[in-house]
C-alpha cells in the first residue's frame, strides 16, 4: 500500500467552534482504559453511624473527581472520563457495599499518559484507604499514540490551502482505521466539523457543504500523493 487517507467528522467541537472547515490531523492520541472495583461493607442506612461506614460509593465519588483533576492537571490536551458506574446493591436504604466503574484517560503524548496513570493510581489508593474499602484496578486497554506520516500531513495541508479552505492542525481524540493502517503505510486523516461536536448520537449531523469540501480535499490529496509517491519523491 503506497499511502492511505481517511476523511471523517471530527467527533468533537473544536473545528466548529473556531470556524474552520478542515482539520489536518497530525495523529491519534494515546489512551488507557481501566476497570475499577471497590469493596466496602453493606450496612443499614438508618442505623449505621457515619464514622463506622465503609461506603464504596463515597470512595467512588472521590475517585471520579480525581479522574477529572488529573486530566485538568495535564491540560489543555489531556482528557479523563468515568463513563460507566454500577452501584451495589443499589437500594435506597443500604450503604453501598460494592461499586464497579470504568476510567478512560487520553493524551497525544504517551509520556503524559504514563504520568497521568501514576498520579491517578496514587489518588485511588489514598481515597480507598480513607474510606476503608478494598481497591482492585485492572488496566484493560493500552493504545499508544499514533503519529501520522509527515509527507501525508503536508499533502493534506497543501490541498486545503490550494482549495482556499480554512484549516487547522488537530489531533484525533477517538481511534480510527487510520491508526491501524499507519502501522503498514504512510497515513493521514482529514476532519470536517460536526454540529456541536456530537458523535455516536442520534443528533449527529454535518453540513452538506462541509462534506463536499472534505471530499474535495480528499480527492486533491489522493491525486497529489499519487503524483508524489509514484515518482519516489
Amino acid at each position: 500500500m503506497t499511502a492511505y487517507f481517511e476523511l471523517h467528522i471530527e467527533q468533537g467541537p473544536i473545528l466548529e467552534a473556531e470556524g474552520h472547515t478542515i482539520g489536518i490531523v497530525r495523529g491519534i492520541q494515546g489512551a488507557r482504559w481501566y476497570e475499577v472495583t471497590l469493596r466496602g461493607r453493606e450496612a443499614h442506612a438508618g442505623s449505621t453511624p457515619m464514622p463506622m461506614r465503609h461506603d464504596a460509593l463515597v470512595a467512588a465519588a472521590g475517585m471520579v473527581l480525581a479522574v477529572r483533576h488529573v486530566a485538568m492537571q495535564h491540560a489543555p490536551l489531556a482528557v479523563g472520563t468515568v463513563g460507566l458506574v454500577e452501584n451495589r446493591p443499589n437500594s435506597s436504604n443500604v450503604v453501598p457495599g460494592e461499586v464497579f466503574f470504568t476510567i478512560d484517560i487520553r493524551h497525544p503524548e504517551d509520556a503524559f499518559v504514563v504520568d497521568m496513570e501514576k498520579a491517578l493510581m496514587g489518588d485511588l489508593e489514598r481515597l480507598a484507604a480513607e474510606s476503608g474499602v478494598l481497591l482492585d484496578v485492572k488496566r484493560i486497554w493500552d493504545a499508544p499514540a499514533v503519529p501520522f506520516d509527515p509527507a501525508c500531513i503536508e499533502i493534506v495541508a497543501r490541498a486545503s490551502d490550494q482549495l482556499g479552505y480554512s484549516a487547522r492542525e488537530i489531533v484525533s481524540g477517538p481511534g480510527h482505521d487510520a491508526g491501524y493502517i499507519a502501522r503498514v503505510a504512510p497515513t493521514a486523516m482529514i476532519f470536517v466539523p460536526c454540529k456541536d461536536g456530537l458523535s455516536h448520537n442520534e443528533e449527529e449531523s454535518i453540513l452538506e457543504e462541509d462534506a463536499e469540501k472534505g471530499a474535495n480535499v480528499l480527492l486533491a490529496a489522493l491525486l497529489a500523493a499519487d503524483a508524489r509517491f509514484s515518482r519516489g519523491a
